[in-house]
Parts: structure tokens; C-alpha cells; sequence
């Protein structure tokens, strides 16, 4: 029984070495950011909508930002976004903090960041284009 342990284990080993190796080899070509810019470029060239849906670096803001400070999924339904954006704004609103200033300064700033982006995806989702 202890050889068969042996050989299962030295089975796992050599897989997990495998995939850390491949893992480095991947880190080393550039990792996500290579994939991310090669989609950036697939999708400004063809998609329809008007504007990138992904934020260029250094940019203004993109869609995929605003799913993010929805705290849904991009691609997400209008249901799903609704549905996370009255509870993040029952969460943030600032007047749930009016005993202590500096937390319903930071609401006040996070509502108004939902409120945006909730604008902005609902635009996007009805017309094609924010």
C-alpha cells in the first residue's frame, strides 16, 4: 500500500511542478496584461456601442470599471445591476452616517461613484453606448 501512496505522490508532484513551470513560462511572456492588451485591441477595433468598453490605461473610466464598483459581473443583466445597486446605495448613503463626518463624507463620495456608474451601465445596456 505504501508504494502506491509513493507513485500517487510522486504522480502529484511532478504535475505540480508541471504547472508551476508552466505558470512562470506564462509570468514571463507578460501574463494577463498581455491577454488584457490583446483584447483591448480585439475589442476597440470591432465592437459596436460608440465608446471602448474597456478603460485604455491612464483613461477615462470603462465600462468594465463601472460593473467593478457595482460589484457585479461584466455582462451583467439590468436586473442583476439594479438589484446590486439599491443595495449598495441602502449600504452607502450618507444619511445613515450623520453622526460621524468623516464617514458620511466617504458615503456621500461612494454614492455619488454607484449613482455614476449605475448611470452610466443602464445607458450602456439600454443604447449600446454610454
Amino acid at each position: 500500500m505504501s508504494q502506491f501512496k509513493d507513485r500517487i505522490f510522486r504522480s502529484v508532484r511532478a504535475n505540480l511542478n508541471d504547472v508551476l513551470d508552466r505558470i512562470r513560462e506564462f509570468e514571463s511572456q507578460g501574463g494577463f496584461e498581455t491577454l488584457f492588451d490583446e483584447e483591448r485591441s480585439r475589442l476597440g477595433d470591432g465592437h459596436t456601442g460608440g465608446t471602448d468598453p474597456v478603460p485604455p490605461r491612464g483613461g477615462k473610466k470603462g465600462i468594465r470599471d463601472y460593473y467593478a464598483n457595482l460589484e457585479v459581473p461584466y455582462g451583467s443583466d439590468i436586473d442583476t445591476v439594479k438589484a446590486s445597486y439599491l443595495k449598495l446605495m441602502r449600504r452607502y448613503h450618507p444619511d445613515r452616517y450623520t453622526n460621524d463626518p468623516e464617514m458620511e463624507a466617504l458615503a456621500t463620495e461612494l454614492s455619488q461613484e454607484i449613482s455614476q456608474a449605475y448611470t452610466a451601465v443602464k445607458s450602456w445596456l439600454k443604447n449600446g453606448g454610454y
